[in-house]
């Protein structure tokens, strides 16, 4: 039957694999002698005028798209009892084989993979189509290029209908469906965006965000469970591409990208390597290291405005003396932290975060500790182990000479033992301090100071100061009569195809 519908035109090979929607087979087109790939809808399917309907609609919502990371439909043929359309055969595997013959990809990989599909989808959705089941197993591998392609448009929402869909009916796999695809609710890009999003967990870390026993329970935890953060289930995957995938998951459409392409440049953004940090962040650095004298001038005061505020509580001075003291003192400790939390704001305002912030310090120590290194050697130089030795050689010096005028004065002259005493203290205390400067001039330790400070509870506590967290995206109510009747196509059913 098959064969004589496309007798003339094309010669059938091999069959490719079956899916939900179809049995895909791999032929030749004798006119253009290149290889196409054959959808053909089951005989018992083609005359059901639903499944017919959506079959044809998939071909036709797909010819509309030309994109190069979309599969593309060359003809579609509707006899009495076939029904067939030809598309581009792609060499090569779905996602969800490479993956579950595989394992994880890299993050680079995957970030390419999702900034294609990504754009294949912006260009859908400009054009009023929402795919409304992307998954691995829809997602082609280019063997050749490595591109990726999307496939089987079968269920696609065009426009402003509802599809092939009815009140309360869900088609789509249950293991990626948005909250609102889950819950009946209206769905536009960004049903797809969080899609995309469980695919690019799924790719990253090997496992989806939700296990369920069946797809009702998968759906309902779709529907009102926040999903793992990305890194806690795949620490090595880049901060920033962990934060976009977890942006990808919220419950709350308005919290995900609003398309495709703001996806794509996030994705790009988050495995970027910069040149150096961006410009807040430099400006950050440099006043840093522009505050670091009056920082010290500023120790030095409060270091003396402590003991005299301690002399005036011990000498039992008036109360009036005491509070003037008590309030300078409570000015200068103040005065820092409001000026390191108008830096903050204004680094927060910029659009970055205390992560942001360690992460530019760490890079920026690394870079100078390999230019130290460069300059005065990996380890300690032999002045600074003199130095230290100089160190402990006074130290004892000033010991002994203590402990001789303590415990056996009549050894050694007073004037010897405060000289021995001074001279050692002295010695120590000069080589400590040489041995420290260019300890500090070899390792940066000024800059691993500033790293802790930030990386620590009170970096963490101005930037929690600096302003509020973006409000947690609430999860859609579930319908009042309990969950809807659903009707889903789930990745066991649909065994992956080459060409779609």
């Amino acid at each position: 039957m098959l064969d004589r519908a496309l007798a003339g035109r094309y010669v059938l090979e091999r069959r490719l694999g079956r899916g939900g929607s179809g049995v895909v087979f791999l032929a030749r087109e004798l006119r253009l002698d290149r290889p196409v790939a054959i959808k053909l809808l089951p005989p018992p399917q083609a005359v059901d005028p639903v499944a017919r309907r959506r079959f044809l609609g998939e071909a036709r919502t797909a010819a509309r798209l030309s994109h190069p990371n979309i599969v593309p439909i060359f003809s579609v043929d509707e006899l009495a009892d076939v029904v067939f359309f030809a598309m581009a055969y792609v060499e090569g595997q779905t996602l969800g084989q490479r993956i579950r013959e595989h394992g994880p990809l890299s993050a680079e990989e995957v970030a390419r993979l999702l900034r294609e599909v990504a754009r294949a989808l912006a260009h859908a959705h400009e054009r009023g189509v929402v795919h409304r089941d992307v998954k691995p197993d829809n997602i082609l591998m280019d063997a050749a290029t490595g591109r990726a392609l999307v496939s089987d448009f079968g269920i696609a929402r065009v426009g402003g209908g509802s599809g092939t869909t009815g009140p309360w009916e869900v088609v789509g796999t249950a293991d990626y469906m948005s909250p609102e695809q889950a819950g009946g609710s209206g769905v536009d890009a960004r049903s797809d965006i969080y899609s995309l999003g469980v695919v690019g967990y799924y790719a990253l870390s090997g496992r989806l965000p939700f296990e369920a026993p069946d797809c009702y329970a998968m759906l309902a935890r779709h529907i009102t469970e926040p999903a793992p953060p990305l890194a806690s289930v795949a620490p090595g995957v880049p901060r920033r591409l962990a934060q976009v995938i977890d942006r990808c998951l919220s419950k709350e459409p308005a919290a995900r990208f609003s398309s495709g392409f703001h996806l794509a440049d996030a994705v790009r953004f988050a495995v970027s390597v910069p040149v150096g940090p961006p410009l807040a962040l430099r400006a950050f650095l440099v006043e840093s290291r522009h505050l670091s004298v009056p920082t010290l001038l500023y120790g030095m005061i409060l270091g003396l405005a402590i003991p005299l505020l301690v002399l005036q509580i011990v000498t039992a001075v008036e109360s009036g003396p005491r509070l003037v003291a008590a309030g300078f003192i409570v000015w200068l400790l103040l005065l820092p932290a409001a000026l390191m939390l108008a830096r903050v704001r204004r680094l927060r305002a910029a659009g970055f975060d205390r992560d942001d912030l360690t992460d530019a310090l760490a890079a920026e120590l690394a870079r100078h500790r390999e230019e130290l290194a460069f300059l005065y050697g990996e380890g300690p130089s032999p002045v600074e182990g003199m130095l230290r030795t100089l160190t402990y050689a006074g130290l004892t010096v000033a010991g002994i000479a203590v402990t001789v005028g303590l415990r056996v004065p009549h050894l050694a002259p007073v004037s010897v033992v405060l000289v021995a005493w001074g001279a050692g203290a002295v010695v120590a205390l000069l080589a400590a301090i040489t041995a420290r400067a260019r300890t500090e001039r070899r390792t940066d330790l000024r800059q691993e100071r500033r790293l802790r400070f930030w990386d620590g509870p009170l970096g963490r506590w101005l930037f929690r100061l600096s302003g509020r967290p973006a409000p947690r995206a609430a999860a859609p109510p579930p319908p009042a009569a309990g969950l809807p009747s659903y009707r889903t196509r789930t990745a066991p059913d649909s065994a992956p195809v080459r060409g779609g």
